[in-house]
């Protein structure tokens, strides 16, 4: 758990100044074994100091109005950068109760808090209301607010002042509740609000229409190891980037109540166990939607339903089920399963325009390898995408099975437009040298075939990393393919 905080807290845009603030700690060391004793920081304008100030654990910041009466102002007129693990206390209240003080102390305004190390409901709950008070007033811009440790079963309700702090650019909530309230939570709207991460909370489906509602300048909403409403509307003028990671929910509803959204990023969306419900993804007029993935083709994980149709093996395919818009489409199969190899294939002619395409294969070890599939592949006629538009494929998670290999050359039989097509192996296949080289043996001679294509590269590349994804690159609009 405390590794999937990290992995999204990495990605927290208002987090820089505090990954400044924790480099910095680890490089005092190193610069005092240069120091020559000359003074040379205090002949700067107080701007540049106050830049300096703004880059040092909230400690050293601090002490600085210790240095010479030309400092003691500095701090104090530097917006606040506060990571509670810098204060480097022994126990979770102690923590808590310095957060409070130097919340307390500082005038503001707070550039970036990030406050994951205190223990405030269990030990100083009192602290809590007053810290949501303080950061309120005091104009937090960027704040993560985690509890922790975390108890599912006891999470605490979100601070209504937090709710309540028009001036938030960025916000990581960690482990925490809305209340079941039908009126919504009490916030008075996020007129600046950019971004806004809920992880590992329990948020009823209208509460998130609240703040949706609420929050006119969203850019970005990524939906965390949390439990939300039975539907998720993303109901938004200005959302442009929606990610869900293990989040719990049967629909997903994409639509023209979000006119400016480009993509919607699900990234193992179910929990592990055996009681789960599908989610059903549900695209209506979507006219933005340019990125899209990882759909997953055992409809017992995902349906997509495109307007009043289900994508389902036998659908035929109209343009009432057509979204044009999509460049980007990362799907997941497994391709020793007739009936997701003919979903995977009606989905493909839902996606006429992709550019580049991602197939994450999931045959497992001890299924057959598919050869019942030979003859679907042989008489299914060209796919659009496929065959007109799609320049860029990549198939993750190859094994060198007989239904991957049939894919592919349905891919070599079909595609024109194709100019690379990348291979990655699983790390088991890595990890022998025979496996490695049996694989590039089969792609070679599928290369070496009758190509409807004449200039495509067929590349085997080694895995991807574990642990690979990257929310900074999900959510970057600027990154066009956050999958490779």
């Amino acid at each position: 758990m405390a590794g999937s905080i990290e992995q999204v807290l990495g990605w927290f845009p208002g987090g820089d100044a505090i990954a400044r603030c924790r480099a910095t700690s680890l490089s005092f060391s190193a610069a005092a074994a240069g120091y020559d004793g000359e003074d040379r920081i205090s002949a700067l304008g107080d701007h540049i100091l106050r830049d300096i100030v703004s880059r040092l654990p909230v400690k050293d910041a601090a002490r600085t109005a210790a240095l010479a009466s030309r400092w003691r102002h500095i701090w104090r007129s530097t917006p606040l950068v506060l990571y509670d693990a810098h204060l480097l206390l022994p126990t979770r209240d102690r923590v808590a109760t310095a957060v409070a003080r130097v919340l307390a102390d500082h005038p503001g305004p707070f550039r970036a808090v990030s406050i994951s190390s205190s223990d405030f409901v269990s030990r100083e709950p009192e602290l809590l209301a007053e810290c949501a008070r303080l950061l309120a007033v005091k104009g937090v811009q960027n704040l993560v607010l985690v509890n922790d440790p975390a108890d599912y079963k006891r999470l605490p309700v979100v601070p209504a002042d937090v709710l309540r702090c028009a001036s938030l650019r960025r916000l990581f909530l960690g482990f925490w509740r809305f209340r079941n309230s039908a009126a919504g939570p009490p916030t008075d709207g996020f007129p600046h609000l950019l971004e806004l991460t809920v992880f590992g909370t329990h948020m009823p489906g209208h509460n998130l229409d609240h703040l949706l509602a609420s929050s006119p300048a969203l850019g970005t909403l990524a939906l965390v190891l949390s439990r939300t409403c039975e539907h998720v509307h993303l109901r938004s003028l200005s959302l442009k980037c929606v990610l869900l990671w293990h989040c719990l929910t049967q629909e997903v509803v994409i639509s023209m109540d979000s006119p400016l959204l480009e993509r919607l990023i699900l990234w193992k969306t179910l929990p592990d166990g055996d009681n789960v419900v599908a989610m059903r993804v549900n695209i209506d007029g979507a006219t933005k939607l340019r990125l899209l993935g990882y759909l997953d083709m055992d409809m017992r994980v995902h349906q997509l339903q495109i307007g009043e149709n289900v994508i389902k093996p036998d659908t035929e395919v109209s343009p009432s089920t057509v979204v044009p818009s999509v460049k980007v489409l990362a799907l997941r199969v497994n391709f020793g399963v007739l009936e997701e190899v003919k979903t995977l294939a009606n989905i493909l002619r839902c996606f006429p325009n992709v550019h580049k395409l991602h197939i994450e294969s999931v045959l497992a070890a001890d299924e057959p390898t598919g050869s019942h599939n030979t003859k679907f592949w042989r008489e299914l006629c060209p796919i659009e995408c496929l065959k007109s538009h799609v320049r860029k494929i990549f198939i993750h998670e190859f094994r060198g099975e007989q239904s991957e290999m049939e894919f592919l050359e349905f891919v070599a039989a079909s595609a024109e437009k194709v100019r690379t097509l990348l291979v990655g192996v699983t790390k088991e296949i890595f990890a022998s040298g025979d496996k490695v080289n049996e694989v590039i043996s089969k792609v070679a001679a599928l290369s070496r075939g009758a190509w409807n294509c004449d200039e495509c590269n067929v590349v085997v590349v080694r895995p991807k990393v574990e642990n690979g994804w990257s929310f900074h690159r999900a959510s970057d609009l600027s990154v066009k393919d956050p999958f490779h």
